[in-house]
């Protein structure tokens, strides 16, 4: 199995195979002679048992990589538990941090770089509370880029409902 190199918040991948196989299905962004993961997404890799996670002073299990992770990152679990639902619905799921939530997502079959996402999903805990005026501002943020909005809550049992919002027009 192919190790990655965990590196603070992210994790290096330098097998020039695996790199080639991650960047084909959506995963991760190159830089210099490295494939670089988000936490997530090397986290998503190390559950399907595609990916070891090494630290500088052992290799991680994934229970033990997602308490790093955990450590990290403020509600890492649930965040770890939509990517995962997405991904193995056959969506590709990339970071949504430069428009304000936590992933964009584009449609089955979609090739990185060769459309545009079509949803912007927030992930929130099941208590979750926002006011109308702050998910009236995620909603026109995410209709000015052409997306639809949806909001990804997970319950205390790990259960994923996800809630697409959109404005009525009278």
């Amino acid at each position: 199995m192919a190790v990655g190199l965990l590196c603070g918040a992210k994790v290096l991948v330098a097998d020039n195979d695996l790199k080639s196989q991650l960047k084909q299905r959506g995963f991760g962004s190159d830089e210099k002679s490295a494939l670089v993961l988000g936490l997530v997404e090397a986290c998503y890799l190390s559950h399907s048992g595609k990916l070891e996670i090494a630290s500088k002073e052992e290799i991680l299990d994934f229970e033990g990589f997602l308490k790093y992770c955990s450590k990290q990152q403020k509600d890492f679990y649930q965040k770890f538990l939509v990517y995962r639902d997405l991904r193995e619905r056959g969506l590709l799921v990339r970071t949504g941090l430069k428009f304000g939530t936590d992933y964009r997502v584009y449609e089955r079959g979609a090739k990185l770089g060769k459309g545009h996402s079509i949803y912007l999903v927030h992930v929130v805990p099941e208590e979750y509370q926002c006011s109308m005026a702050e998910m009236a501002r995620a909603l026109r943020l995410a209709k000015t880029v052409n997306k639809d909005m949806i909001y990804a809550i997970v319950d205390g049992e790990s259960d994923i409902t996800y809630y697409m919002v959109d404005r009525l027009r009278l």
